[in-house]
């Protein structure tokens, strides 16, 4: 395994997102028990890469944490709204995690209205050491 992923859990590469209204991430985090308080203040959470811009989603999109006790958990946590100029490729985007965080996580892209025409995303879990927006 890669020193990246030793604290950094990805969940997405390059996945097209919004294209088909909501959509989950491709992959999950299992932090391996019930509820790992990775939270720490808001100092981890979820890294959103734009590598694709977006088009379309004219009222934008909310990015959330969904999390849950099972796999494939729908239970939205913590999210940003972000309007479709800000989804330009190369911006690097922080969601600060909740202080408490259940054992299954994985990103959830949220249409608002309109479906995006492109677009996609690297998702990953991790602390926010990198000075994302």
């Amino acid at each position: 395994m890669s020193p990246m992923y030793d604290f950094k859990n990805l969940i997405c590469s390059a996945q097209v997102l919004g294209n088909a209204g909501d959509e989950y991430t491709d992959d999950e985090v299992n932090f391996g028990f019930a509820s790992p308080n990775v939270g720490r203040g808001g100092k981890f959470g979820l890294h959103v890469v734009v590598t694709t811009t977006f088009t379309g989603l004219d009222s934008g999109a909310n990015i959330w944490i969904a999390h849950g006790t099972a796999t494939a958990p729908t239970t939205k946590s913590v999210g940003r709204f972000f309007a479709v100029a800000d989804l330009i490729a190369g911006k690097h985007y922080f969601i600060p995690g909740p202080h408490s965080i259940l054992q299954f996580a994985r990103g959830l892209f949220d249409v608002v209205s309109e479906n995006a025409t492109a677009g996609a995303a690297t998702m990953w879990f991790g602390p926010d050491e990198d000075g994302a927006e």
